[in-house]
């Protein structure tokens, strides 16, 4: 029997330039760092892990991952089973409190190296592939209106199934946005609206209020992230259902959400939960009530969006279209060798042991 032990721990910090600049409310960036681990079992078996935060966003970023992977989290997991997924967290989260983002590219490696081992795809460790297609979103940045319209008509296209609009600015460039979108695609297309945190509570009412009008399928985090209190009086008082992002960045967090009543979706975001372990306790926890989810992006390129589609196929209650591929199309360049199959708006699970990828091991020399 294969025990899978972690003898090797090593991690990457990757600059990779986007092909233009990403802004939204929070922060506008033209490169991104992002963390890369790759870790080795005792068997010689490899496994990989990549996540890629935003200071703003999550507290984290690709080089703190690499001090915290360095510094605490690889002797945290050295001599352990990468199939002792529990236990682990339990030692990483022992050696050093949040770095949700490190934890999760440890965790991804751990599923990579599982699969390999098992040599099954890593869904079939999370209880199975319950979808074959996973259906995608597509993420409108903060840009000038034209360059709105022409990028969504773009990805309409292409067969994505919901255009969700980055908004958060101020209540008359969102509202001539969303205006103009709408008019622009017609009334069949979803329209899901991120604020990222861009509103007080007060403000947000007035201005979604107001945007219902054009057909909204969620607003997402439209308050700040501990503003709970407002996301429920939001989920009371509009129409439309108030989605969850960085109000639930980790296992605890969705707890409260629920207790709350104080959202009707979440997006689960594989790197920012800590990984594929956390992210199915979160769906696990939000489907006792009942409630739907969605697998986002930090902006992730190949591995952490592997571990993204693996997530999506194996939890039933994940079956809002997501933009769980953002991070590949936005960047210069990938570090997988092989992209995703991706057909009218779905992309393909794969089907090969772990999380189905080949890394370009150059990244490393």
């Amino acid at each position: 029997m294969k025990t899978g032990i972690i003898k090797n721990v090593e991690v990457k910090v990757l600059e990779l330039p986007l092909k233009k600049q990403w802004k939204i409310s929070l922060y506008e960036q033209t490169t991104r760092a992002h963390a890369v681990v790759r870790i080795q079992t005792d068997e010689g078996v490899t496994g990989y892990g990549e996540a890629a935060p935003s200071p703003a966003f999550m507290g984290e970023t690709g080089y703190t991952m690499e001090t915290v992977i360095k510094r605490y989290l690889a002797d945290a997991v050295a001599g352990e089973s990468v199939f002792h997924t529990d236990r682990l967290h339990e030692k990483m989260n022992a050696a050093i409190y949040g770095n949700y983002a490190a934890k999760a590219a440890l965790d991804m490696a751990f599923y990579d190296a599982m699969g390999k081992l098992t040599g099954v795809p890593a869904c079939r460790l999370m209880g199975g592939k319950y979808r074959d297609r996973v259906a995608l979103s597509w993420v409108v940045g903060m840009q000038d209106l034209d360059a709105s319209i022409e990028e969504a008509k773009e990805k309409l296209k292409l067969g994505y199934r919901v255009l969700k609009i980055k908004v958060g600015r101020t209540p008359e460039t969102d509202t001539a946005l969303v205006k103009r979108i709408r008019a622009e695609v017609g009334d069949d297309v979803p329209l899901r609206l991120d604020a990222n945190q861009g509103y007080d509570a007060v403000t947000a009412l007035q201005v979604f209020g107001r945007l219902e009008e054009f057909g909204l399928e969620s607003i997402e985090q439209p308050v700040r992230r501990w503003d709970i209190r407002g996301m429920k009086m939001l989920r009371e008082r509009l129409k439309t259902p108030v989605m969850a992002d960085e109000s639930v960045s980790d296992f605890h967090a969705v707890g409260q959400m629920i207790r709350e009543s104080a959202c009707d979706y979440v997006n689960i975001k594989v790197g920012k939960v800590g990984g594929l372990t956390m992210a199915k306790k979160i769906a696990a926890a939000l489907e006792a009530e009942g409630l739907l989810a969605t697998a986002g992006s930090n902006l992730e390129v190949g591995i952490g969006s592997a571990a993204s589609i693996h997530f999506s196929a194996a939890t039933p209650n994940v079956s809002l279209p997501g933009d769980l591929l953002l991070g590949g199309p936005l960047h210069q360049h990938d570090i997988i060798v092989e992209d995703f199959e991706v057909n009218d708006g779905f992309v393909t699970v794969p089907d090969t042991p772990g999380l189905g990828i080949e890394v370009d091991e150059s990244i490393f020399k």
